[in-house]
C-alpha cells in the first residue's frame, strides 16, 4: 500500500526546520517521499493532516515496561509473571497513545520486556512501539535496585556470568548500577557500589556481540568509573564535575538525564517514604545543575523518564521535554531534537529512526499544535503512526 500524509507541517529535526504543508508518502512501512508537490496518482490511501505537526515518533530511552508505578516499586515486585505482562501490555500501548514508538526497558522481573519485546518483533502485539530490553539490572549484594529491577552479583566472575545469563535470556542491552540510588532502601544515590573491574567484565560481555550498554550512575565518581568500564550511555548522572563531563566528550558518551523522575516523586511526597522525600529532594538540586552543565558541554543527551518507578507513569514521556525548557534552558525545538535523532543514536537506531527522511521507517507522531514553539503542544498527541499503519487517532 502506498499512502499519502498530506498537508502536514513536517518537523525536521535533521536540519531544524518545519517543513510547511508538506506531504509525505509511505509505502512498504517506509517513507518513500517528502514533497511539496508529491505525485498522489499512484497513492491508494490519502490522511489529510489539516496543517497539523508530524515529528518523528518520540523515544524513551530509560522504561521500566511491567511495572506499576506504585509508591514503592518493591511492593510490586512481589506481583505474578503474568500480573508483568499485562502490565506490560497495557503499557506498551500507552506509549503508543501518547506519540512514543520506541523505548528502551532498562529492567523488569521475569524477562517479561525480553518476551514483550519478541513480541512486538513477530507482530504478537500490534499496538505497541519498537523495544530494547536489558531484562534485569545487574547491582552488587544490596545494591540498587536489587529489591525490584536488579539482579545480585559480585566480583568479576561474578558480573561476567550475571551477563552471560542476561544475554541467554535474550538481552540485547545491558544495564549496570555503578551507585546507590533515591527508590532502593539504605543506599545513598552518589555512593559507589560497583567497581570498574567488575563492570568491565559484564561491558566485554556484551561488547563481544556488539551489544549497547547502559549506566545507573548519579555521583561524578560513579559516572567516572562506569566510563573506564566502558559503558556506552551513562543513566541519571546526577553530579556531573567537570572531569567526568570531560572523560564523556573525550569518548562520546551520551547522557539519559531522566530529568522528570524527580519531579514526579516529589509531586507525590506525601505518599513517598520519608527516606525517600530526602533522597529526592537533595537529587533534584543536583540534577538540574547537573543537566545544564553536560547539555552546554555539548554532551549528547537524550530522553527518558524512568517510567515503572514511583508515579512516573508511562503516558508522560513527553513531560520529560517539558521539563527540559522549563527547567533546564533547552529549546522547545532542541527538547523535540533530544527526544527524537538524539534519542535514536543513544539506541544505536539512527540509520533507520528519529527522523522524517526517506527510506526511514515510517514512525511519526502528530501533534495539534507546534511544539517547536510550545513543547506544551507534544502532550498533546493526536495520531500515533507506525510503520505507515495508524496505530492510535484521537477520538475527535
Amino acid at each position: 500500500m502506498r499512502r499519502a500524509f498530506i498537508h502536514a507541517n513536517v518537523i525536521d529535526v535533521l536540519h531544524k526546520r518545519i517543513l510547511e504543508n508538506y506531504s509525505v508518502i509511505v509505502e512498504d512501512g517506509k517513507i518513500a517521499e517528502v514533497s511539496e508537490n508529491p505525485d498522489l496518482s499512484a497513492v491508494t490511501d490519502v490522511i489529510d493532516l489539516d496543517g497539523k505537526y508530524l515529528s518523528p515518533g518520540l523515544f524513551n530511552c530509560h522504561v521500566h515496561v511491567g511495572m506499576e508505578p506504585v509508591a514503592n516499586p518493591a511492593d510490586f515486585a512481589h506481583e505474578s509473571i503474568v500480573t508483568y505482562t499485562l502490565t506490560g501490555v497495557k503499557h506498551l500501548e500507552d506509549f503508543i497513545n501518547t506519540g512514543v514508538t520506541f523505548v528502551r526497558d532498562v529492567g523488569t522481573k521475569h524477562k517479561v520486556a525480553i518476551e514483550l519485546m519478541h513480541a512486538v518483533e513477530d507482530g504478537k502485539i500490534k499496538k505497541a512501539p519498537d523495544m530494547q530490553a536489558a531484562g534485569d539490572g545487574i547491582c552488587m549484594t544490596g545494591g540498587t535496585g536489587w529489591t525490584f529491577i536488579s539482579v545480585e552479583a559480585d566480583g568479576v566472575d561474578g558480573l561476567r556470568k550475571a551477563a552471560r545469563q542476561q544475554l541467554k535470556n535474550g538481552a540485547n542491552v545491558l544495564k549496570l548500577m555503578a551507585t546507590g540510588g533515591v527508590l532502593t532502601k539504605g543506599t545513598e544515590p552518589g555512593a559507589v557500589q560497583l567497581s570498574v573491574e567488575e563492570m568491565k567484565a559484564a561491558v566485554d560481555e556484551f561488547h563481544k556481540v556488539g551489544y549497547s550498554t547502559c549506566c545507573h550512575a548519579e555521583s561524578a565518581q560513579g559516572v567516572k568509573n562506569a566510563i573506564l568500564a566502558g559503558i556506552d550511555c551513562i543513566e541519571h548522572g546526577d553530579e556531573l564535575d567537570d572531569e567526568a563531563i570531560e572523560m564523556m566528550l573525550e569518548r562520546n558518551i551520551p547522557l539519559d538525564g531522566t530529568i522528570s523522575t524527580i519531579f514526579f516523586f516529589l509531586e507525590n511526597k506525601d505518599k513517598l517514604e520519608e527516606e525517600f522525600v530526602i533522597k529526592s529532594e537533595e537529587s533534584k538540586r543536583k540534577v538540574l545543575k547537573s543537566f545544564k552543565k553536560a547539555y552546554k558541554a555539548g554532551i549528547l543527551c537524550g530522553l527518558g523518564t524512568d517510567c515503572g518507578c514511583s508515579f512516573c507513569n508511562h503516558t508522560d514521556t513527553a513531560y520529560e521535554m517539558v521539563v527540559l525548557v522549563e527547567e533546564c534552558e533547552v529549546t522547545p525545538f532542541d527538547a523535540m531534537i533530544i527526544g527524537t535523532i538524539n534519542s535514536a543514536k543513544i539506541c544505536g537506531v539512527e540509520d533507520t529512526l528519529g527522523s522524517v527522511t526517506v527510506g526511514k521507517k515510517a514512525h511519526f507522531a502528530v501533534f495539534e499544535e507546534d511544539p517547536t514553539k510550545d513543547i506544551r503542544a507534544s502532550l498533546d498527541c493526536v495520531m500515533t503512526v507506525k510503520n505507515g499503519e495508524i496505530l492510535y487517532k484521537k477520538a475527535q
